[in-house]
């Protein structure tokens, strides 16, 4: 009974329950505040309710049950916003195809379902299973706009664009460059700017006892690669696009045609540069053991390397203790820009393919798609909502505070966070900068995130590709390539070898099928005219 008083408490001031809150005012209104005015904005445009289904494995915790409706507040927004009974399937972790499968097998289809991947969004588009929404998509202004264009190609298939985009994917905090700031003031340099810079740094952390113990301990730079050799995500990557090209997959669309940027010839540029690190000894010797994420956080906690690519998270208070228990002091880290490179490129990483989508089912007829998409325009866009889903319930998740929400939830007890878990099933609309979401405990981290943004470069469109059955000799040749570049810049293969690559590449990988599997993909994404 106190629990039900206490939720009760919290719909009346989310949802401003009729009278019960018309003669309310100034001090006398509940603590948390008066419900988002756009809730019941939208509702005179849809004077018939309707029923909506939703199959949401996008959920951010599985796990979590459905509450009762009298319970979920966000529920309730969400039909008050667009009259309509929302109904909420939430598969379990790892059943939701089978579940999905099962559903429409028997004739219930979802009328709303989330798709985990484009794959799955083009092969229900094929079974006829889902619509094309290229019809209705013009009378959503607010929801195109929410999404970004590379986003929504993703959406495109066949000219038809048959899903709206999912949730932000998140970008600007894994791959963050960090360097010792309190090397660089010992060894009067600034803060590099450029490759040529960035070198002349490293060398000198390398070579000129930044830490003052009188030993040769220190290294410019460490990075790594995977168990499989793959060097993506591992620091060398990073240290490639300053020449604006990256490993397998990375493709491009220049001048209406593919390039592909691991055989492009400023990758024999961004290798040499890298060899040229390796033959002054400004590379950490150890990174051919590095082949986890944990083995290079140990290397940052130690404090022996001046510069590196981390997680921007590595600043928060947990990870300063570990520096202490492991390097024995906190080490002057800050968070820079990426380096601009000889042909203007400044990339920190590019923005993670939208793989993720909602669908509508071919069942819903021509009033239910236009309410299902009136959903989500006002979940994903109404301002005054946004912190309702992205956060959860105000007074218990978060509050205002000078003017702009602030989320409580990393402080809340776990009692707390479990009571409320599933909160969780509508954070989908949680933007993929937005800092609060995150809720830093450093505010260093939160400015570093912000900044990073500038330098997420548009989606590659090499994702786009699905992988070509046919394609016999794919998983060698991608092989055949990581292991070459990584010969190639580490000096056990010399660099005028690299028409030689090249030649077997085309020889023994048969390259030539993959462009053209590539380049037909690309024209019927609508990428290449």
């Amino acid at each position: 009974m106190q629990r039900k008083k206490a939720m009760f408490s919290v719909l009346t001031a989310v949802l401003g329950f009729g009278t019960i809150l018309s003669g309310c005012s100034g001090k006398n209104e509940p603590a948390s505040g008066a419900s988002p005015t756009a809730s019941a904005t939208a509702t005179p445009k849809f004077e018939k309710k309707l029923k909506i289904t939703m199959f949401n494995q996008g959920t951010f915790n599985a796990a979590a049950p459905v509450p009762p409706r009298e319970e979920d507040v966000q529920r309730q927004m969400l039909e008050k916003a667009v009259n309509i009974d929302l109904d909420m399937i939430i598969p379990q972790a790892g059943q939701a195809t089978t579940k999905l499968n099962t559903l429409i097998a028997g004739g219930d289809i979802p009328d709303l379902i989330f798709m985990k991947s484009r794959a799955d969004l083009a092969q229900y588009y094929d079974q006829g299973i889902i619509t094309d929404l290229t019809p209705y998509l013009d009378q959503f202004p607010e929801l195109k706009k929410r999404f970004s264009k590379d986003s929504w190609d993703a959406m495109n298939y066949n000219g038809k664009t048959i899903g709206v985009p999912g949730y932000d994917n998140v970008n600007g905090i894994v791959g963050s460059l960090y360097i010792r700031n309190d090397w660089l003031k010992k060894l009067n340099l600034k803060v590099p700017t450029t490759p040529d810079e960035l070198f002349e740094v490293m060398k000198a952390f390398t070579e000129k006892d930044p830490d003052g113990n009188g030993k040769n301990d220190t290294y410019g730079f460490i990075g790594g690669m995977n168990k499989e050799g793959n060097l993506q995500t591992y620091g060398f990557d990073t240290l490639m696009w300053m020449f604006g090209v990256n490993p397998p997959s990375a493709i491009e669309v220049k001048d209406n045609k593919p390039v592909f940027l691991f055989t492009d010839p400023k990758m024999k540029e961004a290798l040499a540069y890298i060899n040229k690190m390796m033959q002054a000894n400004v590379v950490d010797p150890d990174w051919v053991t590095m082949n986890t994420p944990d083995l290079l956080d140990q290397k940052f906690f130690k404090g022996k390397v001046g510069f590196m690519v981390r997680d921007a998270r590595r600043l928060e208070p947990s990870d300063q203790q570990k520096m202490k228990e492991v390097g024995g002091e906190v080490p002057d880290w800050i968070i820079i820009p990426p380096m601009k490179g000889p042909y203007g490129d400044q990339i920190l990483e590019r923005k993670t393919f939208q793989g993720n989508s909602w669908a509508i089912s071919k069942k819903a007829d021509k009033e239910k798609v236009l309410r299902a998409l009136a959903m989500l325009e006002y979940w994903f866009t109404d301002k005054e909502a946004y912190p309702y889903f992205a956060y959860g319930l105000k007074g218990i998740h978060w509050d205002m505070v000078d003017g702009k929400p602030k989320n409580k939830t990393p402080d809340l007890s776990k009692e707390i966070k479990d009571k409320y878990n599933w909160v969780d099933h509508y954070k989908a609309n949680r933007r993929g900068d937005d800092a609060e979401y995150f809720s830093f405990k450093n505010p260093n981290v939160a400015e570093a995130f912000t900044n990073n943004q500038k330098y997420v470069a548009p989606t590659l469109p090499g994702n786009f590709l699905t992988p070509d059955p046919s394609d016999t000799l794919a998983a060698d040749r991608i092989r055949f390539i990581n292991e070459s570049l990584v010969k190639f810049m580490s000096g056990k293969d010399p660099l005028s070898n690299w028409d030689n690559f090249l030649k077997t590449l085309d020889s023994k990988f048969d390259m030539q099928k993959y462009k053209d599997t590539a380049t037909k993909q690309l024209k019927d994404a609508g990428l290449i005219k």
